[in-house]
C-alpha cells in the first residue's frame, strides 16, 4: 500500500508500507497488537521485516480551560497508573499526580468535539459554550497508535467546583486555577512533566498569547 510521495531535491520519492501481519496479543481495557511489516527506503529497497508491540491506545480529546477575565488556567490533578512506577521508585508518592488539561477517550460514535465536551462536564463541572481547535498530534509513535486532539475552551473559573470525577470511572480529581504569569513561570521553568500540559500551555501563551 503507498502511503504517499514526496518531491526531494527534484527527485520524486515513493514511499509504500507493506503489512504482513497484524495479530491481537492482548484485548483489555487497552489493546496490543503484534504487527510485521516492512517499508521502503529513502535510498532504494525495502527494510527487512519489522515486528513491533503496538499499543492500542486509540483517540482521545483534550481541552484546555482558561478564564481570560480572572486571567486563569484551569487544569486537573489526579493519580496516574503511568507514573506509578517512578514515584515508587523514587519514594515520594505524590510524583504520582499530575496535574494535566481536561481529557479523556473518545468513545464509539463520538466526534473529538463531543468527547471533549463530555469530558469538561465530568472532569470539571463545566459546560462549554464554544471550542476552539488547536492540533492533533501522537503522542508516542514509536509504540502508540494514540493521536490526541486538543482543544481550549474560554471559562468563567467562578462557576467551577473544587473537586470533580465519575465514581463508576474511580476518579478523584481536584480542579487546580494557575493564574498566568505563575503557569506561565512553571511551564518556562520546566516544571509540568506532562505532554499534554505543555504543549498546551505553550499554544495559550505564545500562540494564543493571552499574556
Amino acid at each position: 500500500m503507498t502511503i504517499n510521495s514526496d518531491v526531494l531535491n527534484g527527485k520524486q520519492e515513493t514511499k509504500a508500507i507493506e503489512v504482513q501481519r497484524i495479530e491481537s496479543g492482548y484485548d483489555g481495557f487497552f489493546r496490543i497488537d503484534l504487527i510485521d511489516f516492512k517499508h521502503t527506503l529513502y535510498q532504494g529497497g525495502w527494510t527487512q521485516t519489522i515486528q513491533r508491540e503496538l499499543f492500542g491506545r486509540g483517540e482521545a480529546a483534550i481541552v484546555l480551560l482558561y478564564d481570560p477575565v480572572s486571567r486563569v488556567v484551569v487544569l486537573v490533578e489526579q493519580c496516574r497508573a503511568g507514573a506509578l512506577q517512578h514515584a515508587l521508585k523514587s519514594g515520594e508518592n505524590e510524583q504520582a499526580w499530575l496535574l494535566e488539561p481536561v481529557a479523556g477517550m473518545i468513545d464509539s460514535g463520538e466526534t473529538p468535539e463531543d468527547a471533549a465536551r463530555r469530558e469538561a462536564l465530568e472532569e470539571a463541572g463545566t459546560r462549554l459554550e464554544s471550542l476552539e481547535y488547536v492540533c492533533q498530534f501522537y503522542p508516542s509513535p514509536g509504540g502508540s497508535d494514540e493521536v490526541l486532539h486538543l482543544f481550549a475552551s474560554e471559562i468563567d473559573a467562578d462557576l467551577l467546583p473544587t473537586y470533580a470525577g465519575l465514581d463508576e470511572d474511580h476518579e478523584d480529581i481536584k480542579i487546580v486555577q494557575l493564574p498566568y504569569e505563575e503557569a506561565e513561570r512553571r511551564l518556562q521553568q520546566g516544571q509540568f512533566n506532562v505532554g499534554s500540559t505543555i504543549i498546551a500551555l505553550q499554544w495559550l501563551f505564545y500562540q494564543k498569547r493571552v499574556l
